[in-house]
C-alpha cells in the first residue's frame, strides 16, 4: 500500500465539498454537542438528522441538486443515490443525496462503514463541515472520499479556515466499492489521524480545524473536473452506509472500536452437510460448516455469542478464510435439553487482533446442534 500527494494544480477541485451558499453575516460560535453519536440506519432519525433537499451547491463543479428522495432506508442500510431528472437544466439535471446531523460536534472520534459508487465522475463521502451558512463560521472541514472513477483509493484531505491544499490519496489494496468498511478519522487539536479498517494510514499535525462540525455523508457527481474525478455520463450510481459513530474526547486520542454487529445462521453463503429451515440450520455436525463471505472484521472483536439448540454437549471452530484456516475462537456448548430450546453461549476471548474483512467459517468439531445466530461484540 501507497501514499500519494495530489497534485496541487487539482487542488482547486475538492472546494466542491463546500456544503452551503456563502452569506455574509456575522460569525456567531455553534455550540459543540457532547452526546456520543450513533445511528445504524434503521430508518431516518428526524430528531438528530437533516436530509438536503431541493437546493443545488452554487459551486459550479456540483453536478446536481440535492433531493430527499435520493435517501432511502432499507434493511439496516442507507442508500444515497444519483438519479437522472430532466425538470433541471441540463448539464446539472440531476438529483443527488446529502444526510447530515442537526448539531454541531468536536474533537473526537468519526467512524462510518460505508460501500461507495464505483461510476466515473461519482463523489462518495463521510466527512465534517462548517461553514458560513451556519452562523458565519469559517469553513472547516474533514473529509473522507471516493472517486469514483478508482474505488481502490481513498482520500483524505482538510480545510482550516478555507485554507485546504492538504490531500493525501491512499492506496486501499482492494476496492472499496465491492464490500463494506470501516472508515475513521481521530479528530484532535494538534492532529487528525485517518484509519481504515482499525489500521492507522495517515496523520495530519499542521493548521488543525477547530470548529465545531456537522457529520455528513453525500453523493454528487462532478461537472468540468474529469480530470480529478473522471468523467461522468449520467449513469445511476449509489453509496451504501451500515452505520456511522462520534466518540467525543477531552483531548485523549482514541483507537477505533466497531460495533457489535449479527449474523443469521441461514444467510450463509456457502456450506458444507447442514441443512436450513426458518432462518436457522441443523445437521451442525463434526466436520461440517458454514460459511459468510467479506464479513468486516472492522478493528477487531474480543467475543462471539451463539444461539443453539441441542440434546448434546459439542463445540465448533470460528476460522477465517477456509474450513481450515486461521482459528480465532472456539465455542463449547452444552445442551439446552431438547433440540428445540435455544439458549446463549460463547467465548470471550476470540482473537481481536484480527482486523479487516475476512469470509468466516463456523466448523463443527463436536457433537451437533441446531444454530440461529450469532453475534460478534467487544466486551
Amino acid at each position: 500500500m501507497i501514499i500519494i500527494k495530489i497534485n496541487k494544480a487539482i487542488r482547486i477541485v475538492v472546494l466542491t465539498l463546500m456544503m452551503m451558499s456563502l452569506m455574509g453575516v456575522t460569525f456567531a460560535y455553534n455550540p459543540v454537542t457532547e452526546d456520543e453519536v450513533y445511528h445504524s440506519f434503521q430508518g431516518h432519525d428526524h430528531h438528530n438528522w437533516q436530509i438536503s433537499d431541493g437546493w443545488r451547491n452554487d459551486d459550479v463543479f456540483f453536478g446536481c441538486h440535492w433531493s430527499e428522495d435520493r435517501v432511502n432506508f432499507n434493511g439496516g442500510e442507507m442508500e444515497l443515490s444519483l438519479r437522472t431528472n430532466y425538470s433541471y437544466e441540463a448539464p446539472y439535471n440531476y438529483e443527488c443525496a446529502e444526510y447530515a446531523t442537526s448539531n454541531f460536534y468536536g474533537y473526537g472520534l468519526y467512524e462510518v462503514s460505508m460501500k461507495p459508487s464505483n461510476v466515473s465522475g461519482v463523489i462518495s463521502s463521510f466527512f465534517t463541515y462548517t461553514g458560513p451558512s451556519y452562523n458565519g463560521a469559517p469553513w472547516d472541514e474533514i473529509d473522507i472520499e471516493f472517486l469514483g472513477n478508482d474505488t481502490t483509493k481513498v482520500q483524505f484531505n482538510y480545510y482550516t479556515d478555507g485554507v485546504g491544499g492538504n490531500e493525501i490519496l491512499y492506496d486501499l489494496g482492494f476496492d472499496a466499492a465491492d464490500s463494506f468498511n470501516t472508515y475513521a478519522f481521530d479528530w484532535q487539536e494538534d492532529h487528525i489521524s485517518w484509519y481504515v479498517n482499525g489500521e492507522l494510514v495517515a496523520t495530519a499535525t499542521e493548521n488543525i480545524p477547530s470548529n465545531p462540525s456537522k457529520i455528513m455523508m453525500n453523493i454528487w457527481n462532478t461537472y468540468g473536473i474529469d480530470e480529478w474525478a473522471g468523467q461522468y455520463n449520467g449513469q445511476n450510481a449509489q453509496a451504501t452506509y451500515e452505520w456511522v459513530r462520534y466518540t467525543p474526547n477531552n483531548g485523549d486520542s482514541y483507537s477505533p472500536t466497531a460495533p457489535d454487529f449479527q449474523l443469521h445462521a441461514c444467510d450463509f453463503n456457502d456450506a458444507s452437510g447442514v441443512n436450513s429451515w426458518d432462518c436457522g440450520i441443523g445437521g451442525f455436525d463434526p466436520g461440517n460448516w458454514i460459511k459468510f463471505n467479506n464479513v468486516d472484521l472492522s478493528t477487531g472483536y474480543n467475543a462471539f455469542a451463539v444461539s443453539y439448540a441441542s440434546a448434546l454437549s459439542g463445540s465448533f471452530d470460528i476460522r477465517i478464510g477456509s474450513p481450515n484456516g486461521q482459528i480465532i475462537g472456539t465455542v463449547n456448548y452444552e445442551p439446552t435439553g431438547d433440540w428445540g430450546t435455544y439458549q446463549w453461549s460463547g467465548t470471550p476471548s476470540l482473537d481481536s487482533t484480527v482486523h479487516g474483512v475476512h469470509d468466516i467459517y463456523i466448523v463443527s468439531t463436536n457433537g451437533s446442534a441446531n444454530l440461529s445466530e450469532f453475534w460478534f461484540k467487544n466486551e
